[in-house]
C-alpha cells in the first residue's frame, strides 16, 4: 500500500513523504507492463492526475473509454489498497500544491472573455478573503515591531523568495537594515547567527515549502527574534511564529495565485511608512538624494 504524507512532515514544511508523486511514479514504473485496458486508464490519469480526486472509479473509466474493473485492477497493480486510497493521494498532492494535480480538463478551451473574467474574479475573491480576515490589533503589533526592530530579515524560497524580496524592497526605503535572506555568498547559519530579541524575521512560506522554512523559524525563535509568518490557508500552524497571516492563494488554475499576498505586503508596507512618519521620509529623502548624485535612475 502506498503511504500518504504525514502531518508531522507537513508541519515541518518539507516534501511530504512519497504521497505527492506516488500515483504518477507508480504508473510510470509499471507502465510498460500494463495491458491495453489498464494503459488507457493510466494515460487518462497521467494527463490530468488531479481528476482522480474529483471523479469516481466509474466516471474515470467512462472518461477513458474503459471499464470500472480495469480501473480497479490498475489501482491494485499500482500498490493502492483501494480507489479511495488513490484519490486520497491525489488530494494530498493538491493540498501540497503540485501544479500537475491542479489541472483539469474543464479549464481547457474556455472563451477568452470567460477566462479573463474568471482570472479577475479569482484574484478579487482571494484578496477579499485575505484582507478581511486581518485582525487590527495584530496588524498594529506587527507594524510596530517592524518599525522599532534593530534589524528586519525577510526570507523565502522558490516563489516565496520574490515575495520576500518585494517586501524587503518596500520597507528598506523608509528604514535602515532590512535584509533579504538567503544572502548571496553566505550560509543561513551565517545570516541568522546574530539575531536577537531586538530583531524581526518576516518569513514567507507559500505552498510546496522547503524544509528550511520551519527550521529557520525554529532557530530564529530560539534566538529570541519575533517572527511574522505569511503563508497559505492550507498551511499547518507553526508554534515558533509570533504572528501568522494566512493568505488565500487557490483558484481553478494549476498555479497558485499570489495577488492576495502582494496586496497584503503592500498594505503592511504603507502602514510602516505611515508609522515611521517623518523619520521614514527623511530616510527616503536621503536615498533619493543619493540616486541623483549617483545618476542611478532615469
Amino acid at each position: 500500500m502506498v503511504k500518504n504524507p504525514s502531518s508531522e512532515t507537513a508541519a515541518a514544511g518539507g516534501p511530504l513523504a512519497q504521497g505527492h508523486t506516488s500515483l504518477e511514479k507508480a504508473i510510470r514504473t509499471h507502465y510498460a507492463s500494463l495491458p491495453e485496458s489498464e494503459r488507457r486508464i493510466a494515460d487518462q490519469i497521467l494527463e490530468f492526475p488531479g481528476e482522480v480526486a474529483a471523479y469516481s472509479a466509474t466516471e474515470l473509466a467512462e472518461m477513458a473509454n474503459g471499464s470500472k474493473a480495469a480501473v480497479t485492477r490498475l489501482i491494485q497493480r499500482l500498490g493502492f489498497s483501494s480507489y479511495e486510497d488513490a484519490r486520497r493521494a491525489a488530494r494530498d498532492a493538491q493540498t501540497w500544491g503540485s501544479p500537475v494535480y491542479l489541472m483539469f480538463k474543464e479549464t481547457v478551451g474556455q472563451a477568452f472573455s470567460t477566462r479573463i473574467q474568471s482570472h479577475v474574479d479569482q484574484d478579487t475573491r482571494n484578496i477579499a478573503l485575505t484582507m478581511q480576515s486581518l485582525n487590527p490589533d495584530r496588524v498594529r503589533a506587527i507594524v510596530d515591531a517592524i518599525c522599532t526592530a534593530r534589524r528586519v530579515y525577510c526570507i523565502g524560497w522558490r516563489n516565496s523568495h520574490f515575495l520576500a524580496g518585494y517586501f524587503q524592497w518596500q520597507i528598506v526605503q523608509v528604514r535602515e537594515d532590512v535584509r533579504l535572506l538567503p544572502g548571496q555568498g553566505t550560509t543561513l547559519a551565517e545570516d541568522i547567527a546574530t539575531m536577537t530579541s531586538d530583531d524581526v524575521l518576516v518569513c514567507i512560506g507559500m505552498r510546496r515549502r522547503v524544509p528550511q522554512t520551519g527550521l529557520v523559524m525554529d532557530e530564529a525563535h530560539r534566538l529570541g527574534a519575533r517572527i511574522l509568518y505569511i503563508t497559505d490557508m492550507a498551511a499547518p500552524p507553526v508554534e515558533s511564529a509570533t504572528w501568522s497571516i494566512p493568505c488565500a492563494v487557490r483558484g481553478t488554475d494549476p498555479f497558485d495565485r499570489y495577488g492576495s499576498v502582494l496586496s497584503l505586503l503592500h498594505f503592511l508596507s504603507v502602514a510602516v511608512v505611515e508609522k515611521l512618519a517623518e523619520k521614514g521620509r527623511e530616510h527616503l529623502q536621503s536615498i533619493e538624494r543619493l540616486h541623483d548624485a549617483l545618476d542611478e535612475l532615469s
